[in-house]
């Protein structure tokens, strides 16, 4: 579909754009991360020239990108780096334009807690040295899988608390103000 459009419309269209997040969303979920990363690196310097920085789309292909690069099993340091940067960024724009309780900023908020954990575990030696304390027989390819697992379960933890205190919140907002208590009744006269 994106290719028909690109031929359609151009590759600079609103609607080649809106493609191009559906296009590469499904390129991560098959884990081609190869190919997403590099349309993405075509198509991410037009959306935000053609349709602005906080345009949906833009948003979307931005936060696409920091996740390709945050989940790829090669990625680098500097890939890592790279994608909790552009997080920061895609979260800090989509806050100022959705709100926090927006499901997209609210993804990129744990996106954002995942990518600096993986940062953490990569950066620090002694995180690194305990990771393979705990998996000395995983060979170097499978050690991205683990680091993916454990930022995931960082992640995972932060969205329950952040739901679980939406909730009471929202129950407390739901609740009906207390119906104010009956005036005391005057005791009896003793004559």
């Amino acid at each position: 579909v994106y290719f028909g459009y690109v031929k359609l419309l151009g590759e600079q269209h609103e609607v080649t754009l809106l493609e191009a997040v559906n296009y590469v969303s499904s390129l991560y979920q098959l884990n081609r991360f190869e190919e997403a990363k590099s349309l993405l690196c075509k198509v991410v310097p037009g959306a935000r020239r053609i349709l602005g920085e906080s345009h949906e789309n833009t948003l979307k292909l931005r936060w696409l990108y920091a996740r390709v690069l945050c989940r790829d099993p090669n990625a680098t340091l500097d890939d890592i780096r790279e994608a909790a940067t552009t997080l920061e960024e895609t979260a800090r724009i989509a806050r100022r334009v959705f709100g926090g309780a927006h499901p997209n900023v609210q993804g990129m908020d744990i996106e954002l807690r995942r990518s600096r954990a993986m940062l953490l575990i990569r950066e620090t030696p002694s995180a690194g040295a305990r990771l393979w304390w705990h998996f000395p027989a995983v060979p170097d390819n499978r050690l991205s899988a683990i680091l993916g697992l454990l930022s995931a379960a960082v992640a995972a933890a932060s969205f329950a608390s952040a739901r679980a205190a939406r909730r009471s919140c929202s129950a407390a907002r739901a609740r009906p103000p207390a119906a104010p208590a009956p005036p005391a009744a005057a005791p009896p006269r003793r004559a």
